[in-house]
């Protein structure tokens, strides 16, 4: 019955300590992050990414929610360039071939719509045309 116990009490003791918690911020850092509707889960994976609250809170006024997609995003695009590239319809990895390209999101959407792919228009666009709208 004791080793139950101690096995019980062990359980417990390393459930408890891979808790996610606030430890570390003060009172006015948690107070934003809940105002903003982020749990502490979700504040974690964006401390672990290096994210502030202030960063974030940019992501979350363009709509976005989850926290995998706003760390992936963020490696690339400034909030409003994500949301302008998902509104595209464009994935990340799209998005981001097309903008190392120097297209814009509008401009990769009138090319994509007329159904050029990312190396027909690089081509079209080197001698001076555009994808007929």
């Amino acid at each position: 019955m004791k080793i139950l116990s101690f096995i019980s009490a062990v359980l417990l003791l390393v459930a408890c300590s891979s808790q996610p918690t606030w430890d570390g911020m003060s009172e006015s850092e948690i107070s934003a992050w809940k105002e903003m509707g982020v749990s502490v889960e979700q504040v974690q994976t964006y401390v672990r990414a290096g994210m502030s609250q202030p960063q974030v809170k940019e992501w979350v006024d363009q709509n976005f929610t989850d926290p995998n997609q706003i760390v992936a995003w963020a490696g690339k695009f400034s909030a409003v360039e994500s949301r302008e590239w998902l509104d595209a319809g464009f994935e990340l990895a799209a998005a981001s071939d097309w903008s190392q390209n120097k297209f814009s999101a509008a401009e990769a959407s009138d090319w994509v719509s007329s159904d050029f792919n990312l190396d027909q228009a690089k081509a079209n666009r080197d001698k001076g045309l555009s994808p007929v709208k």
